[in-house]
């Protein structure tokens, strides 16, 4: 059975894409083609997915979160001779939230009851929700596409609950409509 149309628009501009961008070892180019792919076939992604020109990055939305996907090279591992990388999601919450020791308390609690992923606070002081798989020849598939629903499934769920209960903005409003 051949590939959809669409398939093969976004399979030729992840190919270009692949000539284009830098990578820092075959490990994170071999895992950038598998993610490319990977979200080009998925029907849960493909319609609003967005490779990012310059970085070994794919912004898309799933509901009302938005998600950066990026492949990047695992710097200190406890492996010596290996280069290893990892793939992760990561979606802003909430944007202006009272960064206090109330909201810090919340997330290490909720953090503690997560199966996949984790809370952090972005730079500019943003609630942010990631996780991360590892990348490379053996990457699981279906472990990427957990490691992507959870983070827009926590993202969606969680942005109500932490702007209502302290503050700020969902990162969906300050976003625009999607």
């Amino acid at each position: 059975m051949g590939r959809s149309p669409l398939y093969r628009v976004i399979h030729h501009f992840f190919t270009h894409l692949l000539m284009v961008l830098s990578f820092a070892s075959d490990v994170q180019s071999l895992s950038y083609q598998k993610v490319a792919e990977y979200l080009a076939q998925a029907t849960l992604f493909n319609q609003s997915l967005h490779a990012v020109p310059d970085a070994p990055r794919f912004e898309l939305t799933y509901g009302s979160a938005r998600v950066a996907v990026e492949v990047l090279p695992w710097q200190v591992h406890p492996w010596d001779a290996r280069e290893l990388v990892i793939v992760k999601a990561c979606s802003c919450v909430t944007f202006n939230s009272a960064i206090d020791a109330d909201l810090m308390q919340y997330l290490l609690y909720e953090n503690q009851r997560m199966l996949f992923g984790a809370f952090h606070l972005g730079t500019e002081g943003q609630v942010m929700f990631a996780h991360t798989v590892l990348g490379g020849e053996h990457m699981d598939l279906m472990e990427l596409q957990t490691c992507i629903l959870s983070v827009v499934t926590i993202a969606d769920t969680y942005d109500d609950i932490i702007a209502e209960r302290f503050g700020g903005q969902r990162a969906s409003d300050r976003l625009g409509a999607i």
